[in-house]
Order: C-alpha cells, then sequence, then structure tokens
C-alpha cells in the first residue's frame, strides 16, 4: 500500500513514519506534505492508495479548517483512502468530516495505539473512529451550533456553512476562504449570508460571540 503523509509539525511527520515503519510492513511511504496545498501538488505527481493527513493545516500563514481539503480529495481521488489526524473533540466537525469524504478520523493523541488498526479497517473497505471520539459521538458531547440551533426556530447549518462560520470566527476573510476551500468568493459571501441568517447573528462581533458559546 502506497502511503502519503502530511502535517505542517515536523515531529508528527517523524512519529507517523516510525509507526508506519515498524507496524505497517507493507506500507510504502511514497511521499510527505507540509501544507494541504503541497499535499494536493504531491498528489498530482505521485499516485497512492492512502493519505494519512492532520485536519488543520496552514494556508497562506493562517491555519484553517480541513473540510475543503478533505471534499476536494475526496472528489479528485475518489478511490483514495482518507484518514484524518486531529486533535478537535467536536462531534460536528468528525461527523462533517466523514460526511466530506474521509474514510477515518484519529485522535492524535491515540496515534500510538489507534493509526495502525484504522489504516487495517480502511484498507478492509470498514470506516474508524477514535474511541475516545466515537463515545462522545455516542453521547452527543459538546453539541455544536452546527447540529442544533436553539434560538432560531430549529434551523440547522450545512457543514459547509458551519465550516465557513469558524473560519470567519479565526479571523479569515471572504478571499481567504475561497482560496483555502477552492469557491468563488460569491459562494462563499452566500453561504456567509445563509449561515447568519439562520443564527439571527447580524454583525461579526455577534459572530465571533456565539461561536465562542457554542464551542463551534
Amino acid at each position: 500500500m502506497r502511503v502519503v503523509i502530511a502535517d505542517d509539525h515536523p515531529i508528527i511527520l517523524v512519529g507517523v513514519r516510525m509507526l508506519l515503519q515498524s507496524q505497517c510492513v507493507d506500507c510504502q511511504l511514497v511521499g510527505e506534505a507540509h501544507s494541504g496545498a503541497a499535499l494536493l501538488a504531491l498528489l498530482a505527481r505521485q499516485s497512492c492508495d492512502l493519505v494519512l493527513t492532520d485536519f488543520s493545516m496552514p494556508v497562506d500563514g493562517k491555519s484553517t479548517d480541513g473540510m475543503g481539503m478533505i471534499t476536494q480529495l475526496h472528489e479528485r481521488y475518489p478511490r483514495l483512502a482518507i484518514v484524518i489526524l486531529t486533535m478537535s473533540h467536536n462531534p460536528a466537525l468528525i461527523k462533517g468530516m466523514l460526511a466530506a469524504g474521509a474514510n477515518a478520523v484519529v485522535e492524535k493523541t491515540a496515534m500510538t495505539r489507534e493509526l495502525v488498526l484504522a489504516i487495517q479497517m480502511v484498507r478492509n473497505g470498514r470506516s474508524y473512529v477514535s474511541e475516545s471520539l466515537r463515545k462522545r459521538l455516542a453521547d452527543g458531547a459538546a453539541e455544536s451550533g452546527a447540529q442544533r440551533i436553539e434560538e432560531s426556530g430549529g434551523s440547522t447549518l450545512s457543514a459547509r456553512e458551519a465550516e465557513i462560520m469558524r473560519m470567519l470566527a479565526r479571523g479569515m476573510t471572504v478571499t481567504e476562504i475561497a482560496k483555502a476551500t477552492a469557491r468563488s468568493i460569491k459562494t462563499i459571501s452566500q453561504q456567509k449570508h445563509d449561515a447568519m441568517r439562520k443564527l439571527c447573528i447580524d454583525s461579526d462581533s455577534q459572530l465571533f460571540e456565539y461561536m465562542r458559546t457554542h464551542g463551534m
């Protein structure tokens, strides 16, 4: 199995590389990348069977969500297995990763005991989510505004609208988000408008407060 790994932290790359070399004898590491853009560029010239990638990597110096990256990987390479490495414990975000095309989501703190298992599950055509994350999903802990909006008459955000809201709350502009997600500025502006309407939010300051309160 040909494998590409991607993470903006060198220590994580070293750790994943060592795990593959010591515990996954039939895994052949064929490339490494340090950003989402570098990963896409690498895959354009190097075929592989499996990608192990961090969820949040920098784009033009800013840290951003990887939902757009997952979507692009899934659309461009539908047969490619995608394993996401993350520090997030947000159930809505984990569900969003899987919905966007990830085959497995592994918590970074559990990599040494779960990453190889996740790879085996994916190879057998099954999905995998880290044990601690499965418990949060089952318990419905840390319910995010992307799933349940208590003050908007039951309106819910789509996965892409929630993604846009998180990026905006982190200080990214509509133009930066459009570039990071490979969508048009018009599309991002419309998704921002639709999400803020659903949340009954009229300003960016209200948006930031909402995201902080709901833990998105």
